[in-house]
């Protein structure tokens, strides 16, 4: 990769060592240029727009969260992400940074690889969000006619209609936003899926890693937990985050309370449907294999039992006419020899008999076997 090519990042610290340190960890895939204060890296982002500001939370004049602060109420550079720098990782913390719009944090003394990890994640997340922020803006025109148009009932019956026609997971944290969306609140839904999978998005795109930890802690709380302007709402396979509640109305919060809880467990109730659905698909698999395997066993054991039960009747005609030849050269009685003869034909007899009622047990051993593979055919 050129230099034209790489992500132009801005580290502030007013550390000048560990100014320097990120700057190694960064400067192979990244074109880096830094600042020792928040007012000068301010004056950098205006000036040069970087994808990316690195910022240490603790500087004197102006800290990490008011140059993110005046970063995000700037118009022209406020799509920028913030990746605080810190020593600190309190629930507080992350929730102040959360408030002014940061990413995410990097904890001191920094590991480069975690380091490296952290800033490739969030570059990715800002291609993304680049290439879905006009699906986002039509859906907040849609979401907007909405609302001139549609009662908060309404609303609410607009968003669960869409439910019915997901088929996946994303489909489904899809249509939630989108219904979320309807009732002008920005938010962040986690999905628990199968397998210990989980899917976090937002209406921009992948959830950032604050978001989903501020969702992981909430998640402990109440079914539905509400901090000023935020509120969350927690069943068992959904997690959401409200961001953006309408304090100052408490009215409207309180019937926003409501019918966003009526889609989230709409929500739940459909995300587990799809889930039954994936694990019933998945044990028809499984059964549906082992009905195959079922299926060619048994027809190998009716080919043997054929077989074998051939051979017996074979041999016993043979013994039977070897005892008779034998008998003559024993030179034994008339009586004695049609004795020895009625005694073999019994046994001979009882062995018959004893074939043939296997043979009734083998005819419908492979009447099952046809009703099998009859039935492996259909699918």
């Amino acid at each position: 990769m050129n230099n034209q090519e790489k992500p132009l990042v801005l580290i502030v610290d007013d550390d000048l060592f560990m100014l320097d340190f990120i700057f190694d960890a960064l400067s192979e895939t990244c074109n880096v240029i830094t600042a020792e204060n928040g007012k000068a890296a301010l004056q950098l982002t205006q000036q040069q727009r970087p994808k990316l500001v690195l910022a240490d939370v603790i500087m004197p004049e102006m800290d990490g969260y008011e140059l993110c602060r005046q970063i995000k109420s700037d118009f022209d550079i406020s799509d920028t992400p913030v990746l605080f720098l810190s020593a600190l990782d309190g629930i507080e913390d992350r929730l102040q940074g959360f408030d002014v719009g940061g990413e995410d944090f990097v904890l001191k003394p920094a590991n480069p690889k975690v380091l490296q990890a952290k800033v490739a994640h969030v570059l990715q997340l800002i291609e993304e969000r680049q290439q879905l922020k006009s699906q986002a803006q039509y859906a907040t025109n849609t979401a907007m006619m909405a609302m001139t148009s549609m009662s908060e009932t309404g609303l609410l019956i607009e968003g669960l209609k869409h439910f019915n026609r997901c088929n996946t997971p994303v489909e489904l944290a899809k249509s939630l936003l989108n219904a979320l969306a309807l009732f002008e609140v920005d938010s962040v839904v986690e999905f628990l899926l199968p397998a210990g999978k989980s899917l976090a998005v937002n209406t921009r795109g992948p959830a950032s890693a604050l978001e989903t930890s501020i969702l992981h802690h909430m998640a402990t709380m109440d079914r539905i937990t509400q901090f000023k302007s935020r509120m969350s709402i927690t069943f068992p396979h959904i997690r959401t985050l409200i961001c953006n509640m309408p304090e100052h109305d408490p009215d409207r919060c309180g019937r926003l309370r409501d019918h966003l809880a009526i889609l989230i467990e709409a929500t739940e109730a459909k995300l587990e449907a799809l889930n039954t659905m994936v694990q019933a698909k998945q044990q028809g698999l499984a059964i549906e294999e082992t009905i195959r395997s079922l299926t060619a066993a048994l027809s190998k054991t009716d080919e043997l039992q054929r077989n074998g039960r051939a051979s017996a009747s074979i041999i016993l005609n043979t013994v039977t006419t070897r005892i008779e030849t034998a008998l003559v050269s024993l030179q034994l009685t008339e009586r004695q020899e049609a004795s020895l003869i009625s005694i073999l034909r019994s046994g001979l007899e009882d062995i018959s008999n004893t074939l043939h009622a296997d043979a009734d047990f083998q005819d419908q051993l492979s009447s099952a076997i046809k009703a099998l593979q009859s039935t492996m055919n259909e699918t």
